[in-house]
């Protein structure tokens, strides 16, 4: 790999929203009902606020100074309730790399920088949610040891 992972602060919103192309046209390419051409703009602000979030985090991937690569993860906190304990996690939201980039260890490096996050804020546990046709990413997903942790199914009329 010839990419720097660094930590994404405020300012970092714009890099975001343009490496966010990536993922989002294949989303939209998959599935147009539920994904709409990305507005950088709207898009940016948006990071902007999850940047600004105490519970937001985001990594960059740099290579040569040209981003190449993101990360975002949110912690989320649950109360106790009376079918389950009060919990802590970091959600792994999204995750693009340029695809001139892939098979270069960028995705690893990534979560990995996650991974070392959640460990140093002392989370326990850091989840991942990604759409079925998404093979590359769950491939990425289960080399840094992510398992399989609940199925979501789907029926419409449209039988899609």
């Amino acid at each position: 790999m010839n990419a720097t992972i660094r930590k994404a602060g405020v300012g970092d919103e714009g890099v975001l929203a343009s490496l966010n192309a990536f993922v989002q046209d294949l989303h939209l390419e998959k599935r147009p009902a539920d994904f709409k051409t990305t507005n950088i703009a709207e898009l940016t602000a948006t990071y902007r606020s999850v940047l600004e979030a105490s519970t937001g985090r985001a990594w960059i991937a740099d290579s040569d100074g040209r981003p190449v690569g993101y990360v975002l993860a949110v912690i989320h906190r649950r109360n106790e309730s009376p079918l389950c304990p009060a919990r802590q996690w970091l959600e792994v939201d999204e995750i693009a790399v340029d695809p001139e980039f892939r098979r270069r260890g960028i995705g690893r490096a990534l979560m990995l920088g996650v991974i070392s996050e959640a460990n140093a804020l002392g989370v326990a546990n850091i989840e991942a949610t990604s759409w079925a046709f998404n093979e590359e990413t769950h491939e990425l997903l289960r080399g840094v040891g992510f398992v399989t942790k609940t199925v979501r199914f789907e029926f419409t009329a449209s039988g899609r």
